[in-house]
Protein backbone atom coordinates (compact mmCIF):
# COMPACT_ATOMS: atom_id res chain seq x y z
CA UNK A 1 0.00 0.00 0.00
CA UNK A 2 1.55 3.34 -0.93
CA UNK A 3 1.56 5.99 2.03
CA UNK A 4 0.46 9.55 0.94
CA UNK A 5 3.10 12.12 0.48
CA UNK A 6 3.57 14.53 3.18
CA UNK A 7 2.42 18.29 1.64
CA UNK A 8 5.26 20.14 3.40
CA UNK A 9 5.03 23.61 1.27
CA UNK A 10 6.22 27.16 2.70
CA UNK A 11 4.10 27.22 5.66
CA UNK A 12 5.99 27.90 8.58
CA UNK A 13 8.55 31.01 7.62
CA UNK A 14 6.15 33.41 7.46
CA UNK A 15 5.57 33.35 11.53
CA UNK A 16 9.02 33.93 12.34
CA UNK A 17 9.57 36.57 9.80
CA UNK A 18 6.87 38.80 11.19
CA UNK A 19 9.38 39.97 13.91
CA UNK A 20 11.43 41.35 11.01
CA UNK A 21 8.69 44.12 9.83
CA UNK A 22 10.30 46.53 7.16
CA UNK A 23 7.75 48.69 5.85
CA UNK A 24 3.67 48.65 5.78
CA UNK A 25 2.52 51.38 3.13
CA UNK A 26 -0.28 52.24 0.60
CA UNK A 27 1.75 54.93 -1.10
CA UNK A 28 3.16 53.88 -4.77
CA UNK A 29 6.58 55.84 -4.31
CA UNK A 30 7.44 54.36 -0.85
CA UNK A 31 6.69 51.01 -1.94
CA UNK A 32 9.18 51.30 -5.15
CA UNK A 33 11.50 52.92 -2.96
CA UNK A 34 11.70 50.64 -0.22
CA UNK A 35 11.60 47.16 -2.34
CA UNK A 36 14.68 48.20 -4.57
CA UNK A 37 16.59 49.08 -0.74
CA UNK A 38 16.24 45.29 -0.58
CA UNK A 39 16.27 44.01 -4.01
CA UNK A 40 17.02 46.42 -7.22
CA UNK A 41 15.31 49.75 -8.75
CA UNK A 42 12.36 48.20 -10.90
CA UNK A 43 9.53 49.51 -12.40
CA UNK A 44 6.56 48.85 -10.42
CA UNK A 45 2.25 49.37 -11.63
CA UNK A 46 -0.91 48.55 -10.04
CA UNK A 47 -3.34 46.82 -12.54
CA UNK A 48 -7.00 48.85 -11.74
CA UNK A 49 -8.06 51.93 -11.65
CA UNK A 50 -9.76 50.94 -8.49
CA UNK A 51 -7.00 48.92 -6.52
CA UNK A 52 -4.96 50.60 -4.15
CA UNK A 53 -2.07 48.78 -2.81
CA UNK A 54 -1.85 47.39 1.08
CA UNK A 55 1.84 46.36 1.22
CA UNK A 56 3.81 44.54 3.55
CA UNK A 57 7.36 43.98 3.79
CA UNK A 58 9.70 41.33 6.39
CA UNK A 59 13.29 41.39 6.02
CA UNK A 60 15.54 39.22 8.29
CA UNK A 61 19.41 39.11 6.21
CA UNK A 62 20.92 35.86 7.34
CA UNK A 63 24.87 35.84 6.13
CA UNK A 64 26.67 38.39 3.75
CA UNK A 65 25.12 36.38 0.55
CA UNK A 66 21.73 35.65 1.80
CA UNK A 67 18.46 36.85 3.19
CA UNK A 68 14.75 35.72 3.71
CA UNK A 69 11.94 38.30 3.28
CA UNK A 70 8.17 37.87 3.00
CA UNK A 71 6.53 40.70 0.71
CA UNK A 72 2.95 41.08 -0.08
CA UNK A 73 1.44 43.58 -2.40
CA UNK A 74 -2.22 43.81 -1.97
CA UNK A 75 -2.90 44.84 -5.31
CA UNK A 76 -2.61 43.27 -8.56
CA UNK A 77 0.79 44.40 -9.89
CA UNK A 78 2.87 44.20 -13.01
CA UNK A 79 6.85 44.15 -11.78
CA UNK A 80 9.65 44.72 -14.37
CA UNK A 81 13.44 44.51 -12.86
CA UNK A 82 14.67 43.90 -16.33
CA UNK A 83 17.46 41.58 -15.02
CA UNK A 84 17.79 40.98 -11.63
CA UNK A 85 22.12 41.32 -12.43
CA UNK A 86 23.41 40.93 -9.15
CA UNK A 87 21.26 38.50 -7.13
CA UNK A 88 18.69 35.45 -7.97
CA UNK A 89 15.39 35.30 -5.99
CA UNK A 90 13.92 32.34 -4.67
CA UNK A 91 9.94 33.14 -4.53
CA UNK A 92 7.53 30.80 -2.60
CA UNK A 93 4.15 31.53 -2.54
CA UNK A 94 1.60 31.50 0.61
CA UNK A 95 -1.29 32.29 -1.19
CA UNK A 96 -2.22 33.55 -4.24
CA UNK A 97 -0.63 33.43 -7.65
CA UNK A 98 2.37 34.86 -9.77
CA UNK A 99 2.16 34.68 -13.55
CA UNK A 100 6.12 34.97 -14.14
CA UNK A 101 8.16 35.25 -17.45
CA UNK A 102 11.99 34.79 -17.18
CA UNK A 103 14.21 34.78 -20.49
CA UNK A 104 12.01 32.39 -22.56
CA UNK A 105 10.14 30.08 -19.91
CA UNK A 106 7.09 31.46 -17.90
CA UNK A 107 4.92 29.55 -15.22
CA UNK A 108 1.64 30.78 -12.94
CA UNK A 109 3.62 30.20 -9.69
CA UNK A 110 1.31 29.23 -6.60
CA UNK A 111 1.49 27.68 -3.23
CA UNK A 112 2.89 24.18 -4.36
CA UNK A 113 5.43 26.13 -7.46
CA UNK A 114 7.50 28.07 -6.50
CA UNK A 115 10.02 30.25 -9.10
CA UNK A 116 13.88 30.43 -9.44
CA UNK A 117 14.65 33.79 -10.91
CA UNK A 118 17.86 33.84 -12.89
CA UNK A 119 20.15 37.22 -12.42
CA UNK A 120 21.13 37.39 -15.97
CA UNK A 121 17.57 36.90 -18.03
CA UNK A 122 15.10 39.30 -18.44
CA UNK A 123 11.82 39.36 -16.12
CA UNK A 124 8.55 40.51 -15.72
CA UNK A 125 5.52 39.18 -12.98
CA UNK A 126 2.03 39.94 -12.35
CA UNK A 127 1.29 39.44 -8.68
CA UNK A 128 -2.15 39.02 -8.43
CA UNK A 129 -4.27 41.07 -4.82
CA UNK A 130 -3.95 37.80 -2.82
CA UNK A 131 -0.20 37.28 -3.17
CA UNK A 132 2.06 36.71 -0.35
CA UNK A 133 5.46 35.32 -1.21
CA UNK A 134 8.21 34.59 0.93
CA UNK A 135 11.23 35.63 -1.32
CA UNK A 136 14.72 34.02 -0.51
CA UNK A 137 17.90 36.56 -1.89
CA UNK A 138 20.89 35.23 -3.12
CA UNK A 139 23.80 36.91 -4.53
CA UNK A 140 24.96 35.89 -8.14
CA UNK A 141 28.60 36.12 -7.44
CA UNK A 142 28.21 33.64 -4.34
CA UNK A 143 26.68 31.13 -6.52
CA UNK A 144 28.84 31.12 -9.08
CA UNK A 145 31.79 30.48 -7.02
CA UNK A 146 30.85 28.21 -5.53
CA UNK A 147 29.52 26.29 -8.41
CA UNK A 148 32.95 27.25 -10.26
CA UNK A 149 34.35 25.58 -6.81
CA UNK A 150 32.77 22.43 -7.48
CA UNK A 151 33.46 22.01 -11.15
CA UNK A 152 36.99 23.20 -10.89
CA UNK A 153 36.68 26.18 -13.15
CA UNK A 154 35.58 29.43 -13.92
CA UNK A 155 31.96 29.34 -15.50
CA UNK A 156 32.68 30.02 -19.08
CA UNK A 157 28.69 31.03 -19.36
CA UNK A 158 26.32 32.39 -17.03
CA UNK A 159 24.16 30.28 -14.31
CA UNK A 160 20.51 29.40 -15.90
CA UNK A 161 17.67 27.66 -13.24
CA UNK A 162 14.81 26.31 -14.12
CA UNK A 163 12.16 28.68 -13.63
CA UNK A 164 9.38 26.52 -11.87
CA UNK A 165 10.16 24.72 -8.57
CA UNK A 166 8.19 22.10 -7.85
CA UNK A 167 7.25 22.25 -3.88
CA UNK A 168 5.73 19.07 -3.21
CA UNK A 169 8.70 17.06 -4.82
CA UNK A 170 11.11 15.69 -2.42
CA UNK A 171 13.86 18.24 -3.69
CA UNK A 172 11.06 20.99 -3.27
CA UNK A 173 9.95 19.66 0.16
CA UNK A 174 13.81 19.30 1.11
CA UNK A 175 14.31 23.44 0.36
CA UNK A 176 10.75 24.36 2.24
CA UNK A 177 11.70 23.08 5.30
CA UNK A 178 14.92 24.77 5.03
CA UNK A 179 14.00 27.79 4.75
CA UNK A 180 11.38 27.14 7.66
CA UNK A 181 14.31 26.22 9.72
CA UNK A 182 16.47 29.45 8.94
CA UNK A 183 13.18 31.10 9.74
CA UNK A 184 12.63 30.00 13.18
CA UNK A 185 16.45 30.10 13.72
CA UNK A 186 16.88 33.50 13.02
CA UNK A 187 13.41 34.35 15.26
CA UNK A 188 15.28 32.40 17.94
CA UNK A 189 18.63 34.64 17.69
CA UNK A 190 16.39 37.98 17.31
CA UNK A 191 17.50 38.35 13.40
CA UNK A 192 21.83 38.21 14.30
CA UNK A 193 22.76 35.03 13.22
CA UNK A 194 26.70 34.03 15.32
CA UNK A 195 29.29 35.31 12.54
CA UNK A 196 30.10 31.55 12.28
CA UNK A 197 26.58 29.81 11.67
CA UNK A 198 25.99 32.59 9.16
CA UNK A 199 28.11 31.75 7.11
CA UNK A 200 26.94 28.01 7.60
CA UNK A 201 23.23 29.08 6.74
CA UNK A 202 24.45 30.91 4.13
CA UNK A 203 26.48 27.64 2.31
CA UNK A 204 24.00 25.31 2.96
CA UNK A 205 21.46 27.66 1.04
CA UNK A 206 23.72 28.07 -1.93
CA UNK A 207 24.45 24.67 -1.86
CA UNK A 208 21.03 23.25 -1.62
CA UNK A 209 20.02 25.52 -4.50
CA UNK A 210 22.88 24.56 -6.57
CA UNK A 211 21.72 20.87 -5.93
CA UNK A 212 18.20 20.81 -6.07
CA UNK A 213 16.83 22.90 -8.77
CA UNK A 214 18.13 22.23 -12.10
CA UNK A 215 20.21 24.39 -14.13
CA UNK A 216 22.96 24.51 -17.15
CA UNK A 217 25.83 23.18 -14.80
CA UNK A 218 23.52 20.36 -13.01
CA UNK A 219 24.82 17.55 -15.86
CA UNK A 220 28.28 18.87 -14.98
CA UNK A 221 28.18 18.65 -11.23
CA UNK A 222 26.52 15.54 -11.25
CA UNK A 223 29.26 13.69 -13.07
CA UNK A 224 31.34 14.42 -10.22
CA UNK A 225 34.29 16.54 -9.82
CA UNK A 226 36.93 16.48 -12.79
CA UNK A 227 40.35 15.32 -12.32
CA UNK A 228 43.06 18.19 -11.58
CA UNK A 229 44.59 20.39 -14.23
CA UNK A 230 47.43 19.64 -15.75
CA UNK A 231 50.39 21.72 -14.20
CA UNK A 232 50.65 23.64 -17.47
CA UNK A 233 47.54 24.54 -17.79
CA UNK A 234 46.83 25.88 -14.37
CA UNK A 235 50.66 27.84 -14.59
CA UNK A 236 48.99 29.46 -17.35
CA UNK A 237 45.65 29.87 -15.76
CA UNK A 238 48.19 31.57 -12.81
CA UNK A 239 49.96 33.65 -15.39
CA UNK A 240 46.69 35.09 -17.11
CA UNK A 241 45.07 36.29 -13.75
CA UNK A 242 48.52 38.41 -13.35
CA UNK A 243 48.60 39.69 -16.05
CA UNK A 244 45.10 40.22 -17.43
CA UNK A 245 45.92 44.07 -17.56
CA UNK A 246 48.63 43.66 -20.04
CA UNK A 247 48.81 42.50 -23.56
CA UNK A 248 49.10 38.90 -23.13
CA UNK A 249 49.33 36.38 -26.67
CA UNK A 250 49.77 32.49 -27.09
CA UNK A 251 53.20 32.91 -27.55
CA UNK A 252 53.88 34.57 -24.17
CA UNK A 253 51.24 31.38 -22.74
CA UNK A 254 53.96 28.50 -24.90
CA UNK A 255 56.65 30.25 -23.84
CA UNK A 256 56.35 30.59 -19.72
CA UNK A 257 54.62 27.02 -19.77
CA UNK A 258 57.05 25.44 -22.43
CA UNK A 259 54.33 23.31 -23.87
CA UNK A 260 53.15 23.53 -27.45
CA UNK A 261 49.82 25.85 -28.27
CA UNK A 262 48.22 23.13 -29.22
CA UNK A 263 48.80 21.49 -25.72
CA UNK A 264 47.11 24.50 -24.29
CA UNK A 265 44.51 24.59 -26.49
CA UNK A 266 43.84 21.09 -25.79
CA UNK A 267 44.36 21.41 -21.88
CA UNK A 268 42.35 24.67 -21.36
CA UNK A 269 39.24 22.71 -23.43
CA UNK A 270 39.52 19.88 -21.43
CA UNK A 271 39.80 21.09 -18.06
CA UNK A 272 38.10 25.01 -18.24
CA UNK A 273 35.87 24.20 -20.90
CA UNK A 274 37.11 27.14 -23.15
CA UNK A 275 40.01 28.20 -24.85
CA UNK A 276 42.94 30.28 -23.26
CA UNK A 277 42.17 33.77 -24.46
CA UNK A 278 38.60 33.12 -23.96
CA UNK A 279 39.70 32.48 -20.30
CA UNK A 280 41.53 35.52 -20.11
CA UNK A 281 38.41 37.54 -21.61
CA UNK A 282 36.03 35.83 -18.48
CA UNK A 283 39.09 36.73 -16.13
CA UNK A 284 39.25 40.67 -17.25
CA UNK A 285 35.37 40.78 -17.07
CA UNK A 286 35.55 39.62 -13.50
CA UNK A 287 37.99 42.07 -13.08
CA UNK A 288 36.27 45.01 -14.66
CA UNK A 289 33.52 44.02 -12.36
CA UNK A 290 35.02 43.99 -9.40
CA UNK A 291 36.29 47.82 -10.33
CA UNK A 292 33.00 48.75 -10.52
CA UNK A 293 31.53 47.09 -7.62
CA UNK A 294 34.58 48.84 -5.32
CA UNK A 295 33.75 51.96 -6.81
CA UNK A 296 30.18 51.86 -6.52
CA UNK A 297 30.71 50.80 -2.44
CA UNK A 298 33.19 53.15 -1.89
CA UNK A 299 30.57 56.16 -3.34
CA UNK A 300 33.56 56.43 -6.13
CA UNK A 301 33.55 58.82 -8.89
CA UNK A 302 34.94 56.43 -12.14
CA UNK A 303 34.96 55.90 -16.22
CA UNK A 304 33.42 53.13 -17.61
CA UNK A 305 35.29 53.23 -20.30
CA UNK A 306 38.68 54.07 -18.87
CA UNK A 307 38.06 50.53 -16.53
CA UNK A 308 37.33 48.97 -19.73
CA UNK A 309 40.56 49.90 -21.52
CA UNK A 310 42.75 49.56 -18.31
CA UNK A 311 41.98 45.43 -18.80
CA UNK A 312 42.58 45.74 -22.70
CA UNK A 313 38.52 45.93 -23.97
CA UNK A 314 39.91 48.31 -26.84
CA UNK A 315 36.27 48.17 -28.49
CA UNK A 316 34.18 49.13 -25.87
CA UNK A 317 31.00 47.99 -28.15
CA UNK A 318 31.69 44.79 -27.81
CA UNK A 319 33.37 45.27 -24.33
CA UNK A 320 29.52 46.24 -23.18
CA UNK A 321 27.77 43.38 -24.96
CA UNK A 322 30.10 40.61 -23.31
CA UNK A 323 29.86 42.24 -20.17
CA UNK A 324 25.66 42.39 -20.02
CA UNK A 325 25.85 38.58 -21.50
CA UNK A 326 28.01 37.55 -18.84
CA UNK A 327 26.32 39.20 -15.51
CA UNK A 328 23.07 40.11 -16.91
CA UNK A 329 23.17 43.78 -16.88
CA UNK A 330 25.34 46.58 -18.21
CA UNK A 331 28.74 48.01 -16.63
CA UNK A 332 26.93 51.40 -15.86
CA UNK A 333 24.36 49.60 -14.13
CA UNK A 334 26.94 47.94 -11.81
CA UNK A 335 28.01 50.85 -11.19
CA UNK A 336 24.95 52.14 -10.28
CA UNK A 337 24.12 54.75 -13.03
Amino acid sequence: MNRPQPDIRISNASSPLSAFPLFHSDDLDEIRNQVARVFKPHHLRVEGVRQRPDTHMDHAPIGPDTSLNRLRYGADVLIEPDCLGDFLLVQMPLQGAAHIRCGNETIASHPGLASVLTPSLPLSMHWSSQCDQIVVRITRSALESMCGAQLGHALPRPLEFKLGMELTSPAGMGWAQLIDTLALTLALHGGKLPPLLATQFDQLLIASLLSSQPHNYSQALNAGARPAAPVHVQKAQAYLQAHCDQAVTIEDLTAYTAVSARSLYKGFKEHQGISPMAYLKLVRLQRVRERLLQAREANEVLQVTQVAMDFGFTHLGHFSQAYRQQFGETPGQTLGH
